[in-house]
């Protein structure tokens, strides 16, 4: 029998009629970023309101301020994901306070570049011989605020060698971030003739919960964000949680937050160990001139790049640069693969560091270690899962959709009649999604899934099915061990092998 959304079935005027319907697609996902951080007043843009697509960088700087944390967030995020859309969420500043620190100069002397690093970029400027200190001051300020840092310099009122300063925006997060003079080239800058004050005295964090629920029903996978305090990663546990949140049976929205905590490897640890959200990845690592935010915007940027769609969500992440992210000045501090092995089994994500310097990943775990009841459980230790299990529910939900969304349902269809759903005929269709699923590379094994899916009518609901789904992802090759045992000669003098 053929089926009609639109012709009635007692039309009797002659002749010929035709209706247009769409037999349905397989799911194609769409990834989205979404960049979670403050802006300035300058900026455009409203405080807890979804921004994006954004184009360049010269919007980002109009819509989130010159200087501001978001605005760097975007930037490095492009670096690392160039043709994915981002969006960003711009957050206002916490009540709290703004970090600040200062730089006091004496005269070098000499004549050449000064160079200052601040959050893993270079500042330079000229000196001459003849400058005073309060001449290096002047120029020094000149030269950071031309740089679009979160920082404002001014030279002290007080003081006229000293240049103080302040974070564009407060909050703790600001404290500590990279300022020192450069070390690793010629410097007419030293610790002789310069002093340096770090960033303290930031205070505060930003409310998440308030901002992420405007986000509404609009998808967005990949979250970035600054914030790995347990306050903000109980609001973003709350937002995406199975129960009622994103990765709930109502809301079928999704998602995934990255975040970095720098520390030692003993705070590291101890903090992971207080979570257990599959949901978020918290990147640790020592002290790096790159900020928290912009480690934060590069993995979640470089995650959709690589996890967005099949069959590419199946590859590891490992050996991936961070585009724009540098480790941690002192190499002695590096992860090493005792320190690696601790971070990952306490929930905490790790990178590696090249030998020419670059950060790559090594291994994006979430902190989820213990099943509810509190025994050890790695199903959903590794990000690539979350991502894999995310492009699965949505690929059955659509190819469901596409054949039953407009059926009856009986427990028989003996004449095949288009317009009746049977338990049998959406298994069949979720077998045939399974096998798609296969050939995409996301999941394996088939005939296992054939064997033991169940479709069944509820006995509650006379109108209502219900569906046991036992996927079977396919993993990443994380690790090769090999026995390697060695012989002067593989037989024996009786002609014998010996191995």
């Amino acid at each position: 029998m053929v089926l009609f959304n639109n012709i009635p079935g007692n039309e009797l005027v002659p002749f010929f009629y035709a209706e247009i319907n769409s037999g349905g697609t397989p799911y194609q996902a769409s990834p989205r970023v979404l960049m979670i951080g403050q802006k300035l007043a300058a900026g455009t843009a409203t405080a807890g309101v979804v921004y994006g697509p954004i184009q360049n960088e010269r919007e980002a700087d109009a819509v989130f301020g010159v200087g501001s944390q978001l605005s760097a967030m975007y930037r490095i995020a492009r670096k690392n994901a160039p043709f994915q859309p981002i969006w960003a969420l711009p957050l206002a500043d916490p009540a709290g306070a703004a970090a600040a620190g200062s730089a006091t100069f004496t005269a070098p002397g000499v004549t050449g570049a000064a160079i200052l690093n601040m959050l893993g970029r270079r500042v330079v400027f000229q000196v001459n011989a003849a400058d005073t200190g309060a001449n290096v001051a002047t120029n020094a300020a000149t030269a950071i605020n031309a740089m679009g840092l979160p920082y404002t310099a001014a030279v002290d009122g007080t003081t006229p060698a000293k240049v103080n300063v302040t974070a564009n925006h407060k909050g703790a997060v600001f404290n500590g971030q990279e300022f020192a003079v450069a070390t690793d080239e010629s410097n007419v800058l030293s610790a002789s003739n310069t002093t340096i004050v770090g960033l303290t005295g930031g205070s505060g964090v930003p409310d998440l919960a308030g901002p992420l629920a405007s986000l509404g029903d609009q998808e967005y996978d990949f979250l970035g964000g600054a914030y790995s305090d347990a306050t903000s990663l109980n609001a973003v546990r709350d937002f995406l949680n199975d129960s009622s949140g994103r990765w709930s049976p109502i809301q079928q929205l999704y998602g995934h937050y990255f975040t970095a905590q720098f520390g030692t490897l003993s705070s590291l640890v101890t903090f992971g160990n207080t979570r257990n959200d599959q949901h978020v990845t918290v990147i640790g690592s020592q002290r790096s001139p790159t900020p928290e935010w912009e480690w934060a915007a590069a993995a979640a940027a470089l995650a959709s790049a690589h996890l967005g769609d099949a069959p590419e969500v199946s590859r590891p992440l490992q050996t991936l640069v961070l585009q724009g992210v540098l480790p941690p000045r002192d190499n002695s501090v590096w992860w090493d693969v005792s320190d690696r092995q601790a971070l990952y089994a306490d929930g905490i994500a790790g990178c590696k560091v090249r030998t020419d310097g670059l950060v790559a990943v090594d291994r994006f775990v979430t902190t989820y270690q213990t099943t509810a009841a509190g025994v050890a459980d790695g199903t959903f230790r590794d990000v690539e899962t979350m991502f894999q299990l995310m492009f699965i529910s949505r690929y059955f939900r659509t190819a469901v959709s596409n054949v039953h969304s407009r059926q009856a349902l009986a427990d028989d269809n003996p004449f095949n009649l288009p317009q009746i759903a049977t338990p049998k005929s959406i298994r069949n269709t979720l077998i045939h999604a399974y096998n798609d699923l296969i050939a995409l590379g996301v999941c394996e094994n088939a005939s296992v899934f054939a064997q033991y899916v169940v479709v069944e009518r509820d006995p509650n609901d006379a109108n209502r099915v219900n569906a046991y789904l036992p996927v079977d992802v396919v993993n990443q090759l994380r690790v090769f061990a090999a026995n390697i045992t060695a012989y002067l000669q593989y037989q024996t003098a009786s002609g014998v092998a010996a191995v």
